[in-house]
């Protein structure tokens, strides 16, 4: 039971405290027989839940919290990461800028267009002019996989819904092993044959970047210095470096 609930409970002990030491009303009053046997039973029992309950807000609540304050950023960071890295995917096949939004999700449809023009063994544009789309793949995968093991490795902090869409991601095609385009052994001309495995697999990034943006975005945004690098777009495909405040 999260600490709200065990607050809810806390508090109505404490009210029944109350009431049978500080007001005239009691129990015997309100039940013939064994009032006050009932009356003793009841007041112990929340007695005994409020000591509980502070032992477990001083001792273990308050401390993961100092905890949650350094990791929770680290877990952010990494989420982030793994959006951004997958959604340079996108770009590629789309050939857009590299500041695109991470919102950009295309159809199943749509992803089998664009994977109907990637011939995994030519060079994939924008990020390895000298490498394949197969290098870019398994660069991709790689790094993914890495930073969802770093945030497992947070334990208990890690959130059960991101748990969630991090082992389904681990499990999916895409980022399989030796699977199609991830593998040196690719004889495929075009990945047109893919794109519900794309589109499975990036449907799980969206829901990863929603939870981010619902749940961990916070932590990221303190973690950061208030003057920031920008990549900014002059034309003709370049860019250049401005520093831009944070919180503008």
């Amino acid at each position: 039971m999260k600490i709200k609930g065990l607050s809810i409970i806390a508090a109505f002990c404490l009210a029944i405290v109350i009431i049978i030491d500080f007001t005239s009303l009691k129990i015997p009053q309100l039940i013939d027989g064994k009032g006050a046997k009932f009356e003793m039973l009841i007041y112990t029992l929340s007695i005994s839940y409020l000591a509980s309950y502070i032992f477990y807000f001083l001792n273990v609540y308050l401390k993961e919290k100092q905890e949650q304050k350094a990791i929770f950023p680290l877990i952010a960071s990494n989420v982030i990461s793994i959006i951004v890295n997958n959604q340079s995917i996108i770009n590629a096949l789309k050939n857009q800028p590299i500041n695109s939004s991470l919102r950009d999700f295309p159809t199943q449809s749509e992803f089998k267009e664009l994977l109907q023009k990637v011939d995994p063994k030519q060079n994939a544009p924008m990020f390895y002019k000298d490498k394949p789309w197969i290098y870019l793949f398994q660069n991709r995968r790689d790094s993914t996989l890495k930073m969802i093991e770093k945030i497992f490795a947070s334990g208990k902090h890690v959130d059960d819904d991101l748990r969630v869409i991090l082992l389904k991601m681990q499990s999916s095609l895409y980022l399989r092993e030796d699977y199609a385009f991830n593998s040196d052994n690719c004889e495929k001309d075009t990945l047109s044959d893919y794109s519900l495995v794309f589109y499975k697999y990036f449907e799980l990034v969206q829901e990863l970047r929603v939870f981010y943006e619902k749940n961990l975005k916070k932590y990221y945004e303190r973690s950061l210095p208030d003057k920031l690098n920008v990549l900014v777009p002059v034309g003709d495909g370049k860019f250049k470096i401005e520093i831009q405040d944070r919180k503008k």
